[in-house]
């Protein structure tokens, strides 16, 4: 999978034959909030947390940015897909053995959209199409208290 590209930059800079193009990425959340509790102590407090950053980031949305490259094939963006969700499969079982949770959902919310998503498979082998049902009344998606959302808020 491993590719040569030249991505072309759009700002005029000194560039060297040796320097690449680089991509600017400024953040500057307001410390006191979720973004800025994280980014603190990820810069300030942990090794490598610049890196680390850069790692959730890519196991999140590479395949995504790779496929709206229009440069892989579909068996590329699987693989890359795949390591992705092995990236994430490891930061959860980490989440769950350093907080001492148990496999499965904690939450009612996250009870409700296994439950559906059980039901969509079950749906799905028996060759019925699946189709999207909100939640219920009385219960909050997870998006609706997702700190990790916050990000979109800023931009």
């Amino acid at each position: 999978m491993a590719r040569s590209r030249q991505p072309q930059s759009s700002s005029p800079g000194k560039q060297t034959s040796k320097s690449k193009p680089r991509v600017r990425f400024i953040f500057e959340p307001d410390r006191t909030s979720p973004n800025g509790i994280t980014y603190s102590w990820l810069i300030h407090d942990t090794y490598n947390g610049k890196e680390k950053a850069a790692t959730a980031t890519r196991a999140f949305w590479l395949p995504f940015a790779y496929e709206a490259a229009g440069e892989y094939s579909e068996d590329e963006l699987k693989e890359l897909a795949q390591q992705s969700i092995w990236q994430m499969e490891a930061q959860i079982q980490h989440l769950r053995e350093k907080f001492g949770l148990g496999v499965g959902p904690t939450s009612s919310a996250n009870e409700a959209l296994v439950s559906s998503a059980s039901v969509a498979a079950a749906e799905e082998s028996s060759s019925v199409t699946p189709s999207f049902a909100p939640p219920q009344a009385g219960t909050v998606a997870p998006v609706d208290i997702d700190l990790l959302d916050e990000f979109t808020d800023v931009l």
